[in-house]
């Protein structure tokens, strides 16, 4: 854990240990391990963000709201997660507060950027974590390090008191051992919230219908083959055909789709998610020379984009929402669009980037291929365990709906 106060998590769970002992438990999660990205405020804790700098000796004096959720369900807060640092990649690199290992391998990345959530997920260290997915920063961890993870549908979760990093891109979401546990966190976490107005637009939670998986004949699944096969380990594109097959089995219904201006599309997230997060870093420039090298040139680099480039992107964003809603409606639209969770499954980790960090484009471009299209037009997409490669390294497979 990043950060973790021992004898608040002692104190939390004696208090759910009294409640069990009256049979009044306050819900579902009273008692379960819930551990929370540094991103988010939990009351007497620092939201650092992964810097040196973010709230440093300033914890907050109150739960972000869905923190508040999770509490007043009974969840055990047992601290904060690591993270890249201002979430400005997807490795969870951070030479500043420490490189996250893959439970797996640690001399691979645990994916970013909220790699810290996965890794003790997938450790076993608590069945439930909080991340944040802005570009795949749920996604991409939870599928690296063999878990569920899930990027809701924008505003379905509350963003009061979660840092603004990528204000229009980013969702909190939940991060999971098991699909049940995913469901269960979603739900809990889910609902309107008064002064995030983006939730309000938002229907109630539910969980109708989870369990009814034994045929799935009224399941129409889409898949944009020539996309899908643009995967760096052909083990990705094996356990893809193996799910296919077992859906068949099941009576789900492929068809193939074409999901159109992906290039425009990744340019058009790239130019929002990082116009935002700078603006955001922008108010920090007397501490911005304490973020690690990477860092510093990212935010040197993308401060340049234009206004007229930001605007640009956004009629880029409205004119593809359309076109992919289109893909979901009418008689032939499909329910799930199939795709690979990444292009590649957690890269290694050099020696020298633990102490000076690293910019890796490959790495990049590879593991947010699949995942940027659902941040940039507001749909939720999960990722789920599908296997592993030739060196025992997971494998995810990401359904957008």
């Amino acid at each position: 854990m990043y950060q973790y106060h021992k004898d608040d998590i002692m104190a939390q769970a004696k208090a759910s240990t009294a409640r069990y002992n009256q049979n009044k438990p306050l819900g579902p999660l009273d008692g379960v391990p819930v551990a929370i990205k540094d991103e988010f405020d939990v009351s007497g804790y620092e939201t650092r963000g992964g810097t040196l700098f973010l709230n440093q000796g300033k914890p907050a004096s109150k739960d972000a709201f869905l923190v508040k959720k999770l509490k007043d369900q009974g969840a055990i807060i047992i601290g904060k997660t690591n993270m890249h640092e201002i979430g400005f990649g997807t490795t969870t690199n951070n030479p500043n507060t420490h490189t996250t290992r893959n439970p797996y391998n640690p001399n691979h990345y645990c994916g970013g950027s909220s790699g810290g959530s996965a890794c003790v997920v997938s450790s076993g260290l608590c069945p439930i974590a909080i991340g944040c997915d802005g570009g795949g920063s749920i996604r991409i961890p939870s599928s690296f390090c063999g878990i569920y993870g899930l990027k809701p549908t924008c505003g379905r979760i509350s963003t009061t008191g979660d840092y603004p990093f990528g204000s229009s891109v980013g969702v909190a979401g939940p991060m999971a051992a098991s699909v049940d546990d995913l469901a269960l966190a979603y739900y809990v976490m889910a609902g309107k919230d008064p002064e995030d107005p983006k939730t309000l637009f938002q229907p109630s939670p539910t969980l109708h219908g989870i369990y009814h998986t034994n045929t799935l004949t009224d399941l129409k699944i889409g898949v944009f083959s020539a996309w899908n096969k643009q995967v760096i380990d052909p083990k990705i594109n094996f356990a893809l055909q193996t799910f296919m097959n077992e859906f068949k089995l099941r009576g789900v219904k492929f068809i193939e789709i074409d999901i159109p201006e992906l290039e425009n599309a990744r340019i058009a997230h790239l130019i929002t998610i990082t116009s935002e997060l700078c603006s955001t870093m922008n108010g920090y420039k007397k501490n911005l020379r304490l973020l690690s090298p990477p860092n510093k040139m990212n935010v040197a680099v993308y401060n340049h984009i234009s206004s007229s480039d930001y605007i640009k992107a956004q009629r880029i964003r409205t004119r593809i929402m359309r076109k992919v809603s289109t893909i979901f409606s009418g008689v032939n639209g499909v329910n799930l669009i199939l795709t690979p969770t990444c292009a590649i499954t957690a890269p290694p980790i050099y020696p020298r980037a633990l102490k000076y960090g690293e910019i890796n484009p490959s790495v990049t471009y590879n593991g947010v291929m699949y995942t940027q299209l659902a941040n940039l037009i507001g749909i939720p997409s999960i990722t789920v365990p599908a296997g592993y490669n030739d060196k025992d390294l997971p494998i995810g497979l990401q359904f957008m709906a």
